[in-house]
């Protein structure tokens, strides 16, 4: 059975967001040790496969990133987050999907740790009033603007993530997996809206 990892950004209303914030239990909290973390901008992403068919496999700092975005990740309402993305327009929101894979998992580990544990929310998930949103946008922006220098460095870190995790096709969308978050926070802190993010498997 094969299953697709969705990331799911997109501008919503503030009075929505303030609702469902209130039907969380609570979030998780981050692990107090992510030195392991630091580790993984200079760790080897494959190593060969033990049965010796001379194919290669993650390696299990890979699978180890993997499983600590999905532990970080708050217990949002599903069902209440995806009916309010159902009326949300195609320009208020971006979708990035890899089969077998996590697009929040490609990006942090293009960005780095430092970069990525800056962005907005746990992992990719977020919710964001009104006000927030003007001061998520911005610490966005400060992490996605990049030179074409090290833009070209993430991109190729993405890829080499790609090669080892999840079924991506060759044609994936890198540049927009990189510029979609900030552009759904700009858009929603222009029109005073709050922000949703969202990680789902299907």
């Amino acid at each position: 059975m094969s299953v697709t990892g969705f990331w799911i950004a997109a501008a919503v209303p503030s009075a929505a967001v303030s609702q469902l914030r209130a039907d969380i239990p609570g979030e998780p909290q981050a692990p107090e040790d992510l030195s392991w973390w630091q580790a993984m901008d200079s760790a080897a992403l494959a190593e060969p496969e033990s049965r010796g068919y001379g194919r290669h496999c993650p390696t299990d700092a890979v699978l180890r990133f993997c499983e600590m975005h999905d532990a970080r990740r708050p217990d949002f309402d599903v069902d209440a987050c995806m009916d309010l993305l159902a009326d949300v327009p195609a320009q208020d929101r971006f979708v990035a999907s890899i089969r077998k894979g996590d697009p929040v998992a490609a990006l942090y580990y293009g960005l780095g740790f430092e970069a990525a544990l800056a962005m907005p929310g746990r992992s990719g998930c977020f919710l964001l009033t009104a006000e927030e949103v003007a001061e998520a946008a911005q610490a966005t922006d400060t992490v996605l603007a990049m030179d074409p220098v090290r833009r070209a460095s993430v991109a190729a870190r993405i890829s080499a993530w790609l090669q080892v995790t999840g079924d991506a096709p060759d044609n994936f969308d890198i540049e927009g997996l990189i510029d979609g978050p900030g552009r759904i926070l700009k858009r929603a802190s222009r029109s005073s809206q709050g922000a949703l993010g969202i990680v789902q498997w299907y």
